[in-house]
């Protein structure tokens, strides 16, 4: 678009990748790919000139690895009384829309994120909250991506802060860390130690509500508090809980 700079605010995958659940790539080049054809098809390699097209395989790979959609079916199996949207039934529409960066850059490892810092954090930058905007949440942990334990560091939004952004008119929302909730490993090691009735609530309350979650962005410390319009259409996967996705922001010059 004329008058917009483009600002990516997704990470790669990648062979290892640093995630918690990693991808696994093969890359065939294009020799190997031209042998692999003559063997199959009894050619000869000088009838393709010896090469073919490089491809990537993939193992150990799943539709919440990097950067991803999470559609309200990861979530929970109603909503409504109907059955929960998968990621290929998303509307298009919600995946475009201006976008809204609220600053939690001061929270610690574990910590909730309540109605009342999100509240404080949108009033700090003089912004109402619209239907339909993406509220993206920047925890600042995009800094620590593949070192040991990033996926320990993040703060997370609450079940009550998520049921607030959803009063709001909010349908997709997004965070710059691996989980919209607290560390999955420190809440199952709540459940362990006799601690219950915490575990992913931000994800089950936006599954309730039929809102979406971006994961793993990146680059929100590029963007201006608000002015700017996000792009998040996931691969559409059929009947999947989430989708990979290219987030883009357009920031007007």
């Amino acid at each position: 678009m004329e008058g917009y700079r483009y600002v990516d605010l997704s990470l790669p995958l990648q062979d290892g990748g640093g995630f918690t659940s990693p991808a696994r790539i093969r890359y065939i080049d294009h020799q190997t790919r031209a042998r692999h054809l003559a063997g199959k098809f009894g050619i000869n390699l000088d009838d393709i000139q010896g090469r073919g097209n490089a491809l990537e395989e993939f193992t150990d790979l799943n539709a919440h690895t990097g950067t991803h959609f999470d559609a309200p079916w990861h979530c929970t199996d109603i909503v409504d009384g109907e059955k929960a949207m998968t990621v290929d039934e998303v509307p298009l529409d919600w995946c475009f829309h201006h976008g809204v960066v609220l600053d939690l850059t001061g929270k610690a490892p574990g910590d909730d994120i309540t109605p009342a810092e999100l509240k404080k954090a949108a009033e700090s930058i003089a912004y109402a909250i619209k239907p339909m905007d993406i509220v993206l949440i920047r925890t600042g942990i995009s800094a620590y991506y593949a070192q040991p334990g990033c996926d320990l560091k993040n703060p997370g939004v609450n079940r009550e802060g998520t049921l607030w952004l959803s009063d709001q008119g909010i349908k997709v929302v997004g965070i710059d860390s691996p989980c919209w909730d607290r560390p999955p490993g420190m809440m199952l090691d709540e459940i362990k130690r006799g601690i219950k009735g915490k575990y992913m609530q931000g994800h089950r309350a936006a599954g309730e509500r039929g809102m979406c979650i971006l994961e793993w962005l990146t680059n929100l410390d590029r963007l201006p508090p608000f002015g700017f319009y996000v792009c998040a259409f996931p691969v559409k996967i059929n009947r999947g809980s989430a989708g990979w996705v290219r987030v883009v922001a357009l920031v007007k010059e």
